[in-house]
């Protein structure tokens, strides 16, 4: 006979028995508990925490509902066939049944339920979708051909208990399945089927946590102990009613306490209170919890509704992979069964069968980061304009239909319905050359500086400083496009002379430090014509600004925003706080009461922005008419 040689496969110390068969540990092996289905139904009904762990997950994945690629009145029929059917709910308790170990929706159209779904469905045809647990559906033997699309599969379900048996072809059951069980030899072919309850992955973490918590739920009754010793007990317990005169001695001295906040004892007897220490519980609980947490695969923070643990720790990144993980399920085990039933529940609302939909985003966004996602949309729309890679017209509608859908916008639907009833359209995009400005890379493009007549207009040599993005100084203005009707309000108030209109403007930027002019971008809060309106009224004031500056000033948050955007990316301001003006004249009669007047108030149209280099003696070139 040959020699027989024991091999080990892994790391191995035969001085401390690691790895061999002295070590405890190589006597483990696994075992599966099987859960039987009333363990299931009663773990879910009187554990809240299997409760939960069932329902969370169902919840996130059918709360949001789902966004479609389609017109508002083939979205319209949809929904309202949802709402017919109970769509939705049904889908959550479908969900919730799978997860219990698996569940299903029938979808019912009045006819043969032994033949498949008819392939073309009419309006209202669908009757109803009914929901059934696996324990009232039975399994046909499995489709062995290879060759069948449904291999694999049952070749029927036969629904049981409702008196009588009926056999259902496999094209009108929707299927929800638990936990996959790998194809195994100890594995029946209804297990491997349905899955395995999230409840029995669960339970061993689950009932742990629950002990725990008990256990010390326990120690709270025996966290302070009053321990007697009265002189004589053993003697007075054997005489006749010892016992009865011993608790009536304790009672006494007990109600001493809380009455008379005193404990009356003998000269030999004592008293003294032992406290239990239940530092550490909270750690041991929430170690116990984690492990929950993490056999659910659901952050603590959700399932528990608990502030995250842990220094500077705000929970967001756990519920973003969290809910990225409930996407992923939502692709993989959801949208399978929606898209057996929409086959048949969207042509019976009389749409076509193949529009395309998507899952709606899950996050719940607050009013800040909503506001600053847009702002970013809007920054990024803006660079996807300047490169005319979309038809405007196109990318106006794509905007309409974005603004709509984030909810933000109240009655902006209604409102761009009714004006392109009434048949108003969008303005045609302005051509800058008839507003002085010449786009960049061209002759003077986007640049302006003084003319001989005081005012700021378009010359061939402003290429000579925009031409690249060296840092220099940097002055940003917008004309006042209507500054007639300030001029006519000067007049009438007093004022001899103005500047002229075409020197009327706003500054933007009054920057002596060097900034890259390329850096400053474009300013989204303007509309399709580079333009800002201050609308009519609002807080406005007339007042005196350096020597003898008589300016409008008003409030106007845009232009505040758009400043703040050009000095935090690198410009400069000479004036404490930036302050949005029109200056009227430099030489305002005396007889004029600057505090007294009433400011113009009508609106104020600004132009698209000018850039140039500033000027240091604009001053000496100032003229008035």
């Amino acid at each position: 006979m040959g020699t027989v040689t024991r091999l080990w496969d892994g790391l191995a110390n035969v001085l401390t028995g690691r790895g061999t068969t002295v070590d405890r540990s190589a006597h483990n092996f696994w075992m599966r508990r099987f859960t039987t289905p009333e363990q299931i139904e009663s773990a879910y009904l009187g554990s809240w925490l299997h409760r939960k762990i069932v329902d969370i997950p169902a919840q996130d994945m059918t709360r949001a509902g789902r966004d479609w690629d389609a017109t508002d009145d083939q979205i319209s029929a949809i929904e309202k066939e949802e709402r017919r059917l109970g769509y939705w709910p049904k889908l959550y308790e479908a969900l919730t049944l799978g997860r219990l170990g698996g569940g299903a929706i029938l979808i019912g159209l009045g006819d043969d339920p032994t033949k498949p779904l008819p392939t073309s469905i009419r309006p209202g045809q669908i009757r109803y979708l009914s929901v059934l647990s696996r324990w009232q559906l039975s399994l046909g033997e499995m489709e062995t051909d290879p060759e069948s699309d449904n291999f694999g599969q049952p070749r029927y379900f036969r629904l049981s208990g409702t008196g009588r048996q009926v056999d259902i072809h496999p094209s009108r059951v929707a299927v929800f399945k638990g936990l996959p069980i790998p194809a195994i030899r100890m594995t029946s072919w209804e297990d491997n089927f349905w899955g395995m309850s999230v409840v029995e992955a669960c339970d061993e973490a689950v009932q742990q946590a629950t002990t725990a918590c008990a256990g010390f739920s326990v120690l709270i009754d025996e966290a302070k102990i009053d321990v007697f010793r009265f002189n004589g007990t053993v003697e007075q317990l054997s005489q006749p009613d010892g016992e009865a005169k011993l608790m009536k001695r304790v009672e006494l001295t007990n109600t001493g306490k809380s009455v008379h906040r005193a404990v009356i004892l003998d000269k030999e007897d004592e008293w003294v209170q032992r406290q239990l220490s239940l530092a550490g519980v909270r750690d041991v609980i929430i170690t116990y919890d984690a492990r929950v947490a993490g056999a659910a695969d659901i952050p603590a923070t959700r399932l528990f509704g608990k502030s995250p643990d842990g220094q500077n720790s705000t929970g967001e990144s756990d519920l973003a992979n969290y809910f990225q993980g409930v996407g992923a399920k939502q692709d993989m085990q959801l949208r399978p069964p929606m898209q057996q039933i929409d086959a048949v529940m969207i042509p019976s609302a009389g749409v076509p069968a193949d529009l395309p939909w998507t899952f709606s985003t899950l996050m719940v966004l607050t009013e800040q980061q909503a506001a600053e996602i847009e702002l970013k949309e809007a920054q990024a729309l803006e660079k996807i304009v300047g490169l005319a890679l979309v038809p405007e017209t196109a990318m106006a509608k794509t905007v309409q239909n974005r603004l709509i859908e984030s909810g933000r916008w109240p009655g902006l639907k209604k409102a761009i319905e009714e004006a392109e009833a009434s048949g108003e359209e969008l303005p045609e995009r302005v051509d800058e050359s008839e507003l002085g400005i010449v786009p960049l890379g061209e002759k003077g493009g986007g640049q302006s500086s003084r003319a001989p007549g005081g005012g700021r207009s378009t010359v061939a040599t402003a290429d000579a400083w925009l031409s690249d993005a060296t840092p220099r100084a940097l002055y940003v203005q917008r004309k006042l496009l209507n500054a007639a009707d300030l001029i006519a309000w000067a007049k009438d108030n007093g004022f001899a002379t103005t500047l002229p209109a075409s020197d009327m403007h706003v500054t933007a930027l009054y920057s002596r430090s060097p900034v890259d002019p390329m850096k400053m971008g474009r300013d989204w809060r303007e509309d399709e014509k580079g333009q800002i309106i201050v609308r009519p009224g609002g807080p406005r004031v007339i007042e005196k600004l350096g020597e003898n500056a008589v300016v409008l000033r008003f409030a106007c948050p845009d232009l505040d925003w758009r400043h703040k955007d050009m000095i935090e990316a690198g410009g400069s301001h000479d004036w404490p706080e930036y302050a949005p003006h029109v200056t009227i004249s430099y030489t305002a009669p005396e007889s004029v009461d600057i505090d007294a007047l009433k400011p113009f108030n009508g609106a104020l149209r600004f132009g698209p922005e000018i850039f140039e280099a500033l000027d240091l003696d604009w001053k000496s070139k100032v003229t008035e008419q």
